[in-house]
């Protein structure tokens, strides 16, 4: 055959566009229902239910000092879709054609189809750890406790009600002085009030890593708004000390609130030392019991990353492999996390994130209802939540959302500074619970059998369950097939 008939023969093997697309959808399907498994499957959701009734039984054990609590969750099949469809796009990623004309398509694996976050609340302060890298932080820790113990000082000047509100600020009065029997005034200056405003933003700039630059950003507008206030008071000059005086409306400022970055350096100047020994702890958990070699989990060493985003949004990442597939895990502070859910960082107020409330039905509307959980189904998560029984040692309270929960956790994660728009949810989520009490709402949903509290774990019982067993076999076929936790070409003919 010529050069030209070759070529001919060749154009005819290639998928027109509209079979690529075809193919392209069909593979994303089959990804879905795969990943879909973990979400559907009762006996895949048992195993990971001991394995996080694991990790929460054997922290109590090794540090019962130290508070921690895990949230978890099954990502929906709308996330997974999406997440599989954007991962076709990435470079070295997509589909390819073989001689014969068939296409194989190949997508970078989904680590967090299963997902919990590990969050410890305020744990002791360490002053030594045979640790090194943990000396170095308490260390440049050290550094700021003079600063912090100023500055906490001063915030006593300001507000002399130590148990206020977060932000609220009640001014000193001025006290009697039995040695000189004068008043004295512990009001300070409104130059003062933002000389310690400046230094405490030029401190939490140290904090901050360079790629939190959104969070620099920040910091520095309020530096250029705090000395453009320091500027006009000095050229002020203002020599009646009655009006040189801190007033209300600079306690109010919107622009600038001294209890408030005194509150985000007191997180910081902590979060260092508590991520690092969190993430040290955790790591711990599994050197030291042979309930997870039972199970079949094993840390992935090489996957251990520190992210820091542009946003401020800070977490230690890791993954842990399972019997039925990856786990990620999210280590965090109390205080990361709560910047990370409703704060400057939260996941809702990235772009494409927004989440918009389905339309109720009418209670006697069962076609309507039906829609509605189906929709349900699709884009809301299954959420967990695992925590220490404190009314009776070595016994874990993992409760398992139902479905109103879960739909309120997914849709409820908005910018709490909104008032407005959490009357609104207030509201819906009112109308929403009554629906989810009648029977064409029962009978409609998929995953039922969620409970509201105490879920019964029996880890020692599980570990020797023939329910296991089958998982551990139908694990090892699969790694004998060589598709143990890998993305495999998955090949379409046309």
């Amino acid at each position: 055959m010529n050069e030209f008939k070759q070529k001919i023969a060749d154009e005819a093997k290639k998928p027109s566009s509209e079979e690529i697309e075809k193919a392209k959808q069909r593979y994303i399907q089959d990804e879905t229902t795969r990943y879909h498994e973990l979400y559907d499957n009762p006996e895949y959701r048992e195993y990971l239910e001991n394995i996080l009734g694991s990790i929460m039984l054997i922290q109590m054990r090794k540090f019962p000092r130290y508070l921690t609590y895990i949230d978890a969750r099954f990502k929906s099949p709308e996330s997974i879709r999406k997440k599989i469809s954007n991962r076709l796009d990435e470079n070295g990623y997509g589909f390819s054609l073989d001689e014969n004309g068939n296409i194989s398509f190949k997508s970078r694996p989904l680590l967090d189809a299963f997902a919990m976050k590990i969050t410890s609340e305020r744990m002791p302060e360490l002053l030594y750890s045979p640790d090194p890298y943990i000396n170095d932080l308490i260390q440049e820790k050290e550094k700021n406790r003079g600063f912090l113990r100023d500055m906490q000082y001063f915030r006593g000047k300001l507000n002399c009600d130590a148990f206020s509100y977060k932000n609220s600020l009640k001014l000193r009065k001025p006290e009697y002085n039995p040695e000189t029997h004068k008043f004295e005034d512990f009001t300070v200056t409104r130059i003062e009030y933002y000389q310690k405003c400046e230094e405490l933003l030029e401190r939490l700039k140290d904090f901050v890593s360079d790629s939190e630059e959104s969070v620099l950003k920040r910091y520095d507008e309020q530096l250029n708004y705090v000395r453009g206030r320091l500027r006009d008071l000095i050229a002020l000059n203002e020599q009646d000390p009655e009006k040189a005086k801190i007033r209300r409306v600079d306690l109010e400022n919107s622009e600038i609130n001294f209890i408030a970055l005194l509150n985000e350096f007191e997180e910081r100047y902590n979060s260092k030392v508590e991520l690092y020994n969190s993430t040290m702890q955790f790591l711990s958990l599994f050197r030291d019991d042979d309930i997870f070699d039972k199970l079949g989990v094993s840390v992935d060493m090489s996957t251990l990353e520190e992210k820091r985003a542009t946003t401020g949004y800070e977490s230690n990442f890791i993954i842990l492999n399972t019997l039925v597939g990856p786990i990620e895990v999210q280590i965090q502070t109390l205080d990361q996390h709560e910047y990370g859910s409703f704060g400057p960082a939260a996941h809702s107020k990235r772009a494409n994130k927004e989440r918009d409330l389905p339309v109720l039905p009418a209670k006697g509307s069962e076609k309507e209802i039906q829609t509605l959980t189906q929709e349900l189904s699709q884009r809301v998560p299954i959420y967990y939540h695992i925590t220490r029984d404190t009314k009776e040692p070595e016994r874990v309270i993992a409760q398992r959302f139902d479905d109103y929960q879960n739909s309120k956790a997914y849709y409820s994660q908005i910018d709490q500074s909104d008032l407005a728009k959490i009357m609104d949810n207030h509201e819906y989520f009112e109308r929403f619970m009554d629906l989810t009490k009648t029977e064409a709402f029962q009978n409609a949903m998929v995953n039922k059998g969620a409970t509201l509290g105490f879920t019964p774990i029996d880890i020692e019982k599980y570990a020797d369950s023939d329910k296991l067993k089958r998982l551990k076999e139908e694990a090892e076929a699969k790694k004998d097939k060589g598709q143990n936790h890998e993305q495999e070409d998955h090949e379409i003919e046309i």
